[in-house]
């Protein structure tokens, strides 16, 4: 049987950023604390309020501090240490400290062939990929994989970090002449042309139940997403795909939490590119565009609250305000903030770099795929 944490449980995040800090947010608003454990001081979940252990993931003594410290654990943060992942998963074996979602579904979703591999086993379709994890397998891969291909590190990448693309099969074959004996952490996979990016966030609790929020439709920019359309322009047919596939996740690995499920499409079929275990970038629409919030239905599958009885979401788009977008003073945010079907969301960062995420913008009404200009 469920056991439900009501207000005021102390509920811990691994990870201390922007999705800890909408997290956050959530949850103290209904009286809930919380408390973040990452090796960032000052960060965006602290300044929404959270507690903050400031600590190395790999800092065994202090991360069982914060876990002697909290009622429930989740994460913001997929990029966890294996060693840490294992010290988590022990505790709460041995504690009864409801973690959600698991340390093995986590470990899954860091590791790219774990992912794809994954997929695979559960009849998903997904591109075709290869393991490279030494000299004699980047060989093979060589003369097995289509070109163009994509060569990404296994773990530790994101918006487009630790990708090369190799255009020819000669320009790999180049690449695996220089290599040593060392061992590697690789993975090919074909290039795939698409015609859009889509996504699905679906949430599923403690008991099974699951709710599931229409696909929306992404356009990234430098391999960083930069708009979401809610709902996504795709056929019945798709959006069906897109959820069962979903669904097919979830209970496969028995996935307790929310979850960015990341799609390609080209006509009418889908192909999995890869899944976020927390709530995703895509899914902001839903703090001002949905009757229930991706981050008020993590806090609901870790602590044992009722789902609402259906999901309900109106016409929306979500924009990123990146470093070199982060424009306080000018004439296009006093728009936006002078208009009623804008809402801004800053995150609390206080360097503006090229590319970091310091917030987003939410548009809900007509007209959301021209609500910001490409």
């Amino acid at each position: 049987m469920t056991k439900i944490l009501y207000p005021p449980a102390r509920l811990g995040v691994m990870g201390s950023g922007q999705l800890g800090r909408m997290f956050a947010q959530e949850a103290i608003r209904m009286g809930y604390q919380v408390s973040v454990y990452s090796p960032e001081r000052n960060s965006p979940a602290s300044l929404a309020g959270a507690s903050e252990i400031v600590a190395p993931y790999e800092d065994e003594s202090s991360l069982q501090i914060f876990l002697k410290s909290i009622d429930a654990l989740t994460f913001e943060f997929e990029n966890i240490p294996g060693a840490e992942l294992n010290f988590i998963s022990e505790y709460s074996e041995k504690y009864s400290l409801p973690v959600f979602p698991s340390p093995e579904n986590i470990r899954i979703a860091q590791h790219r062939i774990r992912e794809k591999t994954l997929f695979t086993k559960l009849g998903l379709p997904t591109v075709p990929f290869y393991p490279i994890t030494n000299k004699a397998e980047a060989t093979k891969a060589a003369e097995t994989s289509k070109f163009p291909a994509v060569l990404k590190t296994s773990s530790f990448g994101y918006d487009g970090k630790g990708q090369t693309k190799f255009k020819t099969k000669e320009e790999f074959r180049a690449w695996v002449g220089s290599l040593g004996q060392e061992p590697l952490d690789l993975i090919l996979e074909e290039w795939y042309e698409f015609d859009k990016e889509g996504s699905v966030i679906l949430a599923r609790d403690q008991k099974g139940n699951t709710l599931c929020f229409s696909p929306s439709e992404n356009i990234h920019k430098n391999h960083i997403l930069d708009t979401t359309i809610h709902p996504g322009n795709f056929s019945d047919s798709l959006k069906k795909q897109m959820i069962e596939s979903a669904k097919t996740l979830a209970e496969g690995i028995d996935y307790v939490g929310v979850f960015g499920l990341e799609f390609f499409i080209k006509g009418d079929k889908i192909v999995l590119n890869e899944f976020a275990p927390r709530p995703h970038n895509s899914g902001h629409f839903s703090q001002n565009g949905a009757n229930i919030s991706q981050f008020q239905l993590q806090l609901r599958c870790l602590t044992g609250l009722p789902f609402p009885s259906k999901l309900s979401s109106l016409t929306s788009s979500m924009k990123n305000i990146l470093g070199q977008d982060y424009l306080p003073d000018s004439a296009l945010w006093a728009k936006y903030l002078a208009d009623e079907r804008y809402a801004l969301h800053l995150y609390g960062k206080s360097d503006p770099r090229q590319d970091r995420k310091m917030g987003h913008w939410n548009y809900v009404g007509d007209g959301a795929e021209r609500a910001f200009p490409q």
